[in-house]
């Protein structure tokens, strides 16, 4: 995230699940797995594809409402929004659009005849559960921040790591494609360096608002 040295964090040990060993930012606080264990863009799409998150489960539906409702706090419909990171099913941007927002769908591993996002100028954009996969965070964020109009709402969900103490029991970081995690330390970090307002409604929920032209 900010290339600074980063330190050891957790070592994965005989018997743990965990893709690999870990290390932490003592300056933006990033938690990332080592990049040598990272999948590449087809291990991904594989492994993307084993999850159920389908639009009939009312237990995801439920589970999406945690970010839905900050957002209509925040930015009421019609708002014109694109679901960044969508999947193979846009169910956030089904829900949305039911609650009468405008919704556009992009995805770099599911779309690739699309390589770019469509147009600027939206008034929102989600990234559910897709930072955690990014390899360049940075950039993605800035782009993310870049097609929003000023004033326009950046709504992310991802979930919070915990202390090392608890992290070899942390599920979320089974997941081989989970490469980094984003604590309130390191959305702060974000930010301010994305010259962005920042609101943490709950855990695992960052709502960052355009406030200028994001940083280079």
């Amino acid at each position: 995230m900010c290339k600074h040295p980063t330190r050891p964090f957790h070592h994965r040990g005989v018997g743990d699940p965990s893709p690999g060993d870990y290390r932490r930012c003592p300056n933006c606080h990033l938690v990332s797995l080592e990049p040598s264990d990272w999948p590449d863009r087809e291990a991904e799409r594989a492994y993307y594809r084993t999850h159920e998150n389908r639009p009939d489960d009312p237990g995801y539906q439920a589970h999406l409402q945690r970010v839905i409702q900050p957002l209509l706090e925040a930015l009421p419909p019609p708002a014109r929004g694109l679901d960044w990171g969508c999947g193979p099913q846009p169910v956030l941007a089904t829900l949305l659009r039911h609650q009468g927002y405008r919704m556009d769908t992009w995805d770099p591993a599911f779309a690739p005849d699309r390589p770019d996002p469509p147009g600027p100028g939206w008034d929102f954009v989600t990234c559910t559960e897709v930072l955690e996969h990014m390899h360049r965070p940075r950039e993605a964020l800035q782009t993310m921040l870049g097609h929003l109009r000023p004033g326009g709402v950046l709504a992310v969900m991802t979930e919070w790591p915990p202390e090392a103490a608890r992290f070899r029991r942390w599920h979320y970081r089974r997941d081989p494609t989970h490469v980094a995690f984003y604590g309130p330390e390191t959305l702060h970090w974000i930010a301010d360096r994305l010259d962005c307002a920042l609101k943490l409604p709950s855990r695992d929920i960052a709502l960052f608002t355009r406030t200028r032209d994001c940083a280079q």
